[in-house]
């Protein structure tokens, strides 16, 4: 090796010849280095030395390496690669000229970017294993005035003039910069280690930089796979530190012509970025991403050339965004009005026109959609997607669903999808309704306010006959019925969800079901002379057994079911095969049989309720108007009652019963949970009509007591039935409530073989009595019994009714009636009538044998008469008798009876005195 291989002495000559001859060329070269020192590279150091360095292991073809240290006041800048070369000196020896080709794809090409190193040191080393050079102010300076050329001491370039020097570079590096510093190296080593992890990144050929001990790696590997042939993904992890102690930082990036965009995988933000061509220049930008580009530059390397189109670094933006998962794409979307400057806000043109036009933003089915054709639903959850995905191919996935979004995705084309617009698009989707159920449980979250029930206003329910109804006016959801039902659209079991009903299904009851008027339509429809329709009778029967307590309208005993000889004839009309009710009705009843399959399908439960008999049947109606339902002899119960009644339960077709079933009848009636109340209705229907038709052993049940009625016992024979006392309402009372009710009692007190007490002889009189003065009966309709029962309990043909109290002192008990507990005159003259009997006061006259003495009504003994008789004190004249003496005649021979008090024809009370 030559003691200069670079030629750096022709080099001197050549320039201070050039100085001498023309001393202003020195002072431009001073200037131009001192612009460039103070301004162009002030705080490029570093990133000049990295970039030599790409560009030297590029140009060999090795993994780049570069190591600063400081020794003293030295820094020691070594790197591997391509070593210095003769048109390298040349070029660090000169101003604006580069031994660098544009073509090769290295960094430096202006021949300006090493006058970095003149910011920290006035000498200069290059140590090179081709060979080894220094620049030196002092040296320069002395050269010059060493060439007769005036100058002062500070009017000298460092990088000009170059000698050679003997120095090699560290072991395991193929060139070293050491600079001999004017300040201590420890700031300047802060600060390179904070930009050492960029430059890694900006400088591919670069892949490690160590930084006093501080180790900076890279590593480069294949992204994802992209559709362009002309992008090429990667991923970039850059480790800072020891070995034990390593923080990491990754990327990703899509490399696309000159331009490669980067974005952090780990999803932070940079805060603030600047273009990059590769290393930084002064162009802010607001891009959420980083642009690292070939853009050509002004000299300093801080500004686009005047001919540089920023707009050409957009592409390759749409790569990045695809690799970047879904949740993060729109952080991706760069906003204009955060622009910092120019450039910027036309490098966000540029990206813009790209996202809107090409396909990247994620959709719900797993695919990529371009802006201007997709839609977003707010709110849209993962569930929601997976159901709407496979119908909705525009739709927007549900990571960038959200409200914050809308502004963004809006400004690139999207559209929002209200819930108005979604329920549109269902109309026409078949599947099972347990999808729909799976539908609007996605739905519900996004359903908080009346605005979005409103929205929802035609969302498609599926029913459970099978159709969809669009919206949900109409509908209705029951927490029994689960069978469809032709006459009300409820909605499919399968599908039902709270959702529904916050808009607006209506909840259904089985009563409500079975009243509906469209059902009433249905059943009134239907020919009896056409084809059956057991179908309905189905559907009515599943809705009844969905609540067996549900009230069941009358008229749905009109309902017609077909019959054992296949013709359809109303529900109240049938019996079931092996009704009870058919052992007890006369044979030519005009009843039918239900066939045996509308049994099997629609259930005897269900039917009975329906109307068919399966023993008696009961008529209702809550408002009766009139003697109107087809019950025998309802006319004549309905003139019997004082008033019209308010509500009517009856049991019908009592008429149609074989005389010689009632016993069997009676129990059918008594064990029905239903009618047995009827029976203890004196005045319902039931028992009036059982009480005047309904006969056992020859005798009407009317003429009937209850075993438990112990008043009667004796007058009227007790009912030899087991449910006699349950029958209490059909049969006879003390209390008559006809005309022949008040014979029958009158006629059996009569009776000469009956045993009957005397006191229930006068209950009966009294109850016989009082329905006459009330109205009840007329004593003109009752028949005169032969015989009368006295106040002895004989029975008697003569005999007088008592009217007036004291002359049961002067008649014997066997021939005096009593009309009641107390002698009443007006009572005493209705039961003569009914009786035919004379009243005691007209059958027999009487008279004081002695005048008395005459007192007033407080004489004591006057007192003690009416509190014994419990009677206020009368008016009137009172006479006191030692002996009460009156006789008594009725026309034969008179006769004297002693009493203790009597009223005389003139009405003074005569009394005998006490202890006499």
């Amino acid at each position: 090796m030559s003691a200069d291989p670079f030629g750096t002495a022709s080099l001197r000559t050549a320039t201070l010849d050039a100085w001498a001859a023309s001393p202003t060329r020195l002072a431009e070269d001073a200037a131009a280095e001192s612009d460039l020192v103070t301004v162009g590279y002030r705080d490029r150091l570093l990133t000049e030395l990295a970039a030599n360095a790409a560009d030297a292991a590029a140009a060999a073809g090795v993994a780049g390496h570069l190591e600063v240290w400081a020794d003293g006041d030295e820094l020691h800048v070594a790197n591997t690669g391509a070593p210095l070369t003769v048109e390298g000196v040349r070029s660090l020896a000169a101003l604006r000229v580069s031994a660098k080709a544009p073509a090769e794809g290295q960094i430096g090409r202006f021949g300006v970017g090493f006058t970095a190193t003149a910011t920290v040191s006035d000498r200069v080393e290059v140590r090179s294993r081709s060979g080894s050079i220094v620049f030196d102010r002092e040296r320069t300076l002395d050269a010059v005035r060493a060439a007769g050329i005036p100058v002062d001491d500070s009017s000298v370039p460092t990088l000009r003039l170059v000698w050679p020097t003997d120095a090699r570079p560290a072991p395991d590096f193929d060139t070293e910069v050491v600079l001999h510093l004017r300040e201590p190296a420890a700031p300047l080593l802060a600060a390179m280690i904070a930009q050492a992890p960029d430059l890694v990144v900006e400088l591919s050929a670069l892949q490690r930089i160590t930084i006093s001990g501080v180790d900076v790696r890279v590593e480069r590997t294949p992204g994802p796979e992209l559709d362009d042939p002309d992008a090429v993904a990667s991923v970039i992890a850059v480790t800072v530190g020891e070995d034990g102690d390593r923080s990491a930082r990754r990327w990703l990036e899509v490399a696309r012509g000159g331009t490669r965009w980067l974005v952090e995988a780990d999803g932070v933000p940079p805060e603030h970025d600047v273009l990059r061509a590769p290393t930084p220049t002064d162009i802010e930008l607001s891009l959420p991403c980083r642009c690292i580009t070939d853009l050509p530059l002004t000299p300093d390397r801080r500004h686009l050339h005047p001919g540089a189109e920023i707009a050409d670094a957009a592409v390759g933006y749409v790569d990045l965004v695809r690799i970047v998962e879904p949740a993060r794409r729109v952080e991706l979307v760069p906003e204009l009005h955060l622009a910092r400057n120019r450039d910027d806000a036309r490098l966000i043109e540029a990206v813009r026109a790209q996202l809107r036009d090409a396909a990247w933003l994620p959709a719900a089915d797993g695919g990529e959609l371009i802006p201007s054709r997709a839609v977003v639903l707010v709110g849209l959850t993962d569930r929601l997607a997976d159901l709407l995905g496979e119908h909705f191919g525009d739709l927007v996935h549900p990571d960038l669903s959200m409200a914050q979004h809308l502004p963004t995705l809006g400004r690139l084309g999207v559209e929002e999808l209200g819930l108005a617009a979604l329920a549109e698009r269902l109309v026409g989707l078949q599947h099972e309704p347990s999808w729909w159920h799976d539908l609007y449980d996605a739905l519900a979250p996004l359903v908080s306010t009346g605005r979005e029930v409103e929205e929802l206003g035609a969302l498609p329910v599926p029913r459970s006959d099978g159709r969809i109804s669009i919206g949900v006016r109409g509908l209705f959801v029951s927490d029994r019925i689960a069978t469809p039902m032709r006459w009300i659209p409820t909605v499919h079991p399968d599908a039902r969800h709270p959702l529904l009903e916050r808009l607006g299904v209506g909840q259904l009851t089985v009563a409500d079901a079975l009243a509906d008027p469209a059902l009433r339509t249905l059943v009134a429809d239907v020919d009896l002379d056409g084809i059956d329709d057991d179908g309905l009778a189905a559907e009515i029967c599943a809705v009844l057994r969905a609540d067996p307590d549900a009230a069941v309208p009358p008229w749905l005993a009109e309902l017609p079911l077909r019959d054992t000889e296949g013709e359809l004839r109303p529900a109240d009309e049938l019996l079931l095969p092996d009704s009870p009710l058919l052992d007890v009705l006369v044979e030519d009843h005009p009843f039918g049989v239900v066939a045996d399959d509308v049994v099997a399908g629609c259930g005897a439960d269900e039917l009975r309720r329906l109307g068919v008999g399966w023993g008696f049947l009961v008529v209702e109606d809550a408002l009766p108007v009139g003697p109107d339902h087809d019950l025998p002899d309802e006319e004549d119960w309905w003139d019997s009652l004082p008033e019209a009644p308010e509500s009517l339960r009856a049991v019908r077709d009592l008429d149609l019963v074989d005389e010689g079933r009632w016993p069997e009848a009676l129990t059918m009636l008594a064990t029905d949970e239903e009618i047995a109340p009827l029976l203890a209705d004196r005045d319902g229907y039931t028992a009036w009509w059982l009480r005047r038709n309904a006969e056992i052993d020859g005798l009407l049940l009317g003429e009937y007591r209850a075993p438990s009625d112990d008043i009667l016992a004796g007058i009227v024979d007790p009912l030899e039935h087991p449910h006699a006392d349950a029958l209490v309402g059909a049969l006879a009372r003390l209390e008559p409530d006809t005309a022949d009710d008040a014979a029958l009692l009158l006629t059996r007190l009569g009776s000469a073989d009956r045993e009957i007490a005397a006191g229930a002889a006068v209950l009966v009189h009294a109850a016989v009595v009082a329905a006459c003065r009330s109205g009840v009966v007329d004593p003109a309709d009752v028949e005169v019994p032969e015989r009368v029962r006295t106040l002895s309990g004989a029975v008697s043909d003569r005999a007088v009714v008592v009217d007036e109290a004291w002359f049961l002192q002067a008649l014997p008990d066997d021939e005096a009636v009593l009309s009641g507990p107390t002698v009443n005159p007006a009572d005493a003259e209705v039961l003569a009538t009914l009786l035919d009997l004379p009243l005691a006061s007209e059958e027999y006259g009487a008279s004081v044998a002695e005048p008395g003495d005459a007192v007033t009504w407080a004489h004591p003994e006057a007192v003690r008469f009416t509190a014994e008789r419990g009677v206020e004190i009368p008016r009137g004249e009172v006479r006191l008798h030692d002996e009460l003496w009156i006789t008594v005649s009725d026309g034969g021979s008179p006769r004297e009876v002693r009493v203790r008090w009597w009223v005389d024809a003139a009405g003074v009370t005569h009394l005998e005195r006490r202890g006499r």
